[in-house]
């Protein structure tokens, strides 16, 4: 009783969101990207009945991939306790003319963690952890902007000439 309640008012578990718009056949180029993101991102791409071909109407560009981590704050002996840990993709969306339909866009990241420099292993761990999240929640994203681009372009019809 209480699943039909959690899935009759919307609730999914996180990950499990299903994209309801049909996304147009598109080519995929990658300048700068991990390995990860490559597959990840195709997978979720078909699994969501996108048509990856070279012919393609679309150009999705997966300009650059970087990610980092940067030092939050430090104890009493100087010792880092936590961390903040950055992911940004960059992309870009044509149509096969060049025609720019999303430029250059930027999909941001941040996550936090402390640090503890008795559990070296398991903080490293949980560091790759935190990274795959953030390339996962990257590539759902990216998916939210390909579908509001998709279901913006309606197709207006064209109308002949009047012909009197």
């Amino acid at each position: 009783m209480f699943a039909s309640v959690l899935t009759g008012c919307g609730w999914r578990l996180r990950g499990s969101q299903a994209f309801d718009v049909v996304l147009p056949p598109m080519q995929l180029q990658f300048q700068q990207a991990s390995a990860d993101l490559k597959r990840e991102l195709t997978q979720t791409l078909k699994s969501s009945g996108v048509v990856l071909s070279v012919d393609a109407d679309r150009v999705l560009v997966i300009h650059s991939e970087s990610q980092g981590r940067r030092v939050l704050s430090v104890d009493s002996s100087g010792k880092v306790s936590e961390y903040e840990l950055q992911h940004e993709l960059v992309f870009s969306v044509s149509d096969v003319q060049g025609k720019s339909l999303i430029s250059n866009d930027r999909i941001s990241q941040q996550r936090d963690y402390q640090f503890d420099e008795s559990a070296v292993l398991a903080k490293g761990e949980e560091e790759q952890r935190l990274f795959d999240f953030m390339r996962s929640m990257s590539i759902q994203s990216l998916m939210r902007r390909l579908q509001a681009v998709a279901s913006s372009r309606v197709e207006t019809p064209e109308f002949p000439a009047n012909a009197d």
